[in-house]
């Protein structure tokens, strides 16, 4: 089975309690929330790729900004529009089903702005995205990206640490399993993706990481106080070299580059 066909059919699989299963890493969630509020203006037009169930378009929505969101899978959508339909948001959300890169060259724009997390870039043709992302912005508009890290699967603090001493690796990858498919996400260290993909089109404006300190235990067990201050911690030390790829996650801000001609 293609990736994209595995990639709908296992999310279509945990579509109705997609919610709960991140429901642990609200603490990550409120750290891309307000990333996501002091860049973006009020009243902006975002674009939310790999949108789930809209958990981030919801918010966005909420505090004024209109959201085109996308998503491949039917099932997330769904329940996407479902929470629309018991909110006074639905004006503020439009929303696509389709492969991100085959709606993205249906759209026309520009957008204020493009936000992609918990780790649904890591599944994107990175080569035909980009592009498609550059044409929809204006010189100086953001995309932020929330990605999965190399070290995402390294648990605890010491050995992801020890993992930055050895050699660079080459691009690498990890299946996940979801819905009872192994859906394949490339996983690159933030200076190397930056560097092969980004850097012609877009600007980094700054990248750190998210879950350096914040293990799986401690998002069970700390009160979200202490979470979310670790997590503006993390957000201010772990922003530079290696450190930035230590984490679970990393989070990448783009800005996008003057187009050739324009002054």
């Amino acid at each position: 089975m293609p990736q994209m066909s595995r990639t709908v059919s296992g999310y279509d699989a945990v579509a109705l309690d997609y919610d709960r299963h991140l429901a642990r890493d609200r603490w990550m969630r409120r750290a891309l929330w307000r990333h996501f509020a002091r860049t973006f203006r009020p009243a902006g037009h975002l674009l939310d790729l790999g949108c789930g169930t809209g958990i981030d378009a919801l918010y966005l929505a909420s505090i004024g900004m209109r959201v085109t969101a996308i998503d491949a899978s039917a099932g997330m959508v769904d329940r996407l529009r479902a929470k629309l339909a018991s909110t006074p948001l639905e004006g503020r959300v439009d929303v696509h089903v389709g492969e991100v890169v085959d709606v993205l060259r249906r759209l026309s724009g520009p957008f204020d702005g493009i936000i992609s997390s918990f780790a649904a870039m890591n599944t994107f043709d990175l080569p035909s995205f980009v592009p498609q992302a550059a044409r929809l912005l204006r010189p100086g508009d953001r995309l932020i990206a929330h990605l999965l890290s190399p070290a995402h699967a390294t648990d605890g603090l010491a050995r992801r640490a020890w993992r930055m001493v050895r050699p660079e690796q080459p691009a690498r990858t990890m299946d996940v399993e979801i819905g009872g498919q192994r859906i394949t996400h490339w996983m690159l260290p933030e200076d190397e993706l930056y560097r092969r993909f980004f850097a012609a089109e877009f600007a980094r404006r700054r990248a750190y990481a998210l879950g350096l300190v914040v293990g799986r235990r401690a998002e069970v067990l700390l009160p979200d106080a202490i979470l979310d201050t670790l997590a503006r911690f993390e957000a201010q030390v772990a922003i530079r070299g290696p450190w930035v790829s230590a984490g679970r996650f990393y989070v990448l801000d783009l800005e996008r580059r003057p187009t050739v001609g324009s002054s």
